[in-house]
């Protein structure tokens, strides 16, 4: 594994950082064989989703990846150009389905299983670890805030603050849940103010909206609440660091998932005694890529709160897994395919064994079933193709709910279920693609 790095902005800081990366370790569980016919699947979906700094831009490649199969389709068929164009419809919308609710399906089984890396801390150690940045499904995030401290607390973590986005919800269920079990976990209620500049708001009572307040006015709510501000992965920031510092920020997240920040960054924090903070912003992930060391005091949200204001903390990472400054794709898709191997290699190798045994077994039953005879009625055709489009409509409205956190204000379903339906209308729809397609890409498909 990758050397663990630290930075620490006063001297107790320093002592507590140096004396994590020392003394941490790191334990790797791999995926188990019978998770192999999934395994190729969940190396697809996160090779084309990695490396982006936001998720936004994930509808590039599948968009991209739809339309190169609707037109392979479209050009390999060789009957009349509506029944190609609406074949090859169907199966760029079909692989759309697939890519989409494939990237919610592998992050929530990414999130619940147990391969991956966790933090091993010894114990008597005078450090524990901490996550400050958390989303749960009360925003953007795969698991429940119930699931999100339980993650933590088998990841090594003793510290996590659930900030979902411009919401304290999150947080509050996540502090009653552990008031309930008597977890040996800190529980901070907290929020991401997402607007101009995005914070991480920490001990407050209530919500903090953009659309009641800017940035400085949101600072000093959090502050009148008696919370304490971090400016979250500032290099994104539509605002200076130095006007954050002005306007009474707390800190600032020095390392965010893989990103670390630069010299300027680490300048001011170190000149201003400013805490900082090594934060996963965790939505879903097997591998935690970095961790605050707070002092092992720190074990109520008061004390986490006092420990940050007076910098007894440190960020650790992973030295060369860091991009400095601003995300970099190509080394976050290396980065990913590093971890995919460590995790599975033995077990994806034998996966694409599996698929590729199943993709003869199919060419096989095709070139059976093959037969200029082999007809299907225009009815039938109209029919099969508005059952595909309903399942396809109705799989992504329920994908679309379940990660727009605008739509969770009452009630949204949970990610079980689904998964289990956009399973199901896959499977369903890729049939049905098959049936109209007639099983015969070399054009010897007749309609009635």
């Amino acid at each position: 594994m990758d050397s663990l790095a630290w930075f620490a902005t006063t001297p107790e800081g320093e002592q507590l950082g140096k004396l994590a990366a020392q003394m941490v370790q790191v334990e790797w569980t791999t995926v188990p064989i019978w998770f192999a016919p999934f395994e190729p699947f969940r190396w697809l979906i996160t090779m084309i989703s990695s490396g982006y700094p936001h998720a936004k831009w994930l509808a590039v490649p599948y968009l991209l990846l739809a339309l190169l199969i609707g037109f392979l389709v479209f050009w390999r068929m060789k009957t009349i150009w509506w029944h190609r164009l609406t074949v090859a419809l169907i199966a760029g919308l079909n692989a759309l389905l697939t890519v989409g609710g494939g990237y919610i399906a592998v992050n929530w089984v990414n999130a619940i299983a147990t391969y991956g890396v966790r933090w091993v801390v010894p114990e008597n150690t005078p450090f524990v670890l901490a996550n400050l940045h958390t989303h749960t499904t009360q925003s953007n995030g795969f698991l429940t805030p119930e699931q999100t401290v339980l993650w933590h607390l088998q990841r090594g973590y003793k510290v996590v603050a659930i900030t979902d986005s411009n919401t304290v919800k999150g947080g509050e269920i996540a502090r009653s849940f552990v008031e309930r079990t008597n977890l040996p976990v800190t529980v901070l209620v907290g929020e991401e103010f997402r607007g101009k500049t995005h914070l991480v708001l920490l001990n407050i009572r209530s919500d903090i909206s953009p659309r009641d307040f800017d940035v400085p006015e949101a600072i000093r709510e959090a502050k009148r609440q008696g919370g304490i501000v971090i400016a979250a992965h500032p290099w994104t920031s539509k605002h200076s660091v130095e006007e954050l510092v002005e306007w009474g920020v707390d800190g600032f997240e020095i390392v965010n998932g893989s990103v670390l920040g630069d010299e300027k960054l680490q300048a001011l924090c170190k000149q201003r005694k400013l805490a900082a903070l090594g934060n996963l912003d965790f939505r879903s992930d097997y591998t935690p890529d970095t961790a605050t060391v707070l002092p092992k005091w720190a074990d109520t949200p008061e004390e986490v709160a006092r420990a940050l204001k007076e910098g007894k903390c440190a960020a650790i990472y992973f030295r060369e897994q860091v991009s400095v400054g601003e995300s970099n794709v190509l080394k976050g898709w290396f980065g990913e395919l590093k971890e995919l191997w460590r995790t599975g290699a033995t077990t994806n190798l034998i996966g694409f064994i599996f698929w590729a045994l199943v993709g003869w077994a199919m060419l096989r039953r095709k070139n059976e079933l093959r037969n200029p005879q082999n007809s299907l009625s225009l009815k039938k055709f109209v029919t099969f193709c508005l059952i595909s489009l309903a399942l396809f409509a109705l799989s992504a409205s329920f994908l679309v709910w379940t990660m727009a956190r605008d739509l969770k204000k009452v009630w949204f379903p949970p990610l079980p279920t689904v998964i289990a339906i956009w399973s199901l209308a896959c499977f369903a729809n890729w049939l049905i693609w098959w049936r109209i397609e007639n099983l015969n890409f070399l054009g010897r498909t007749k309609l009635k």
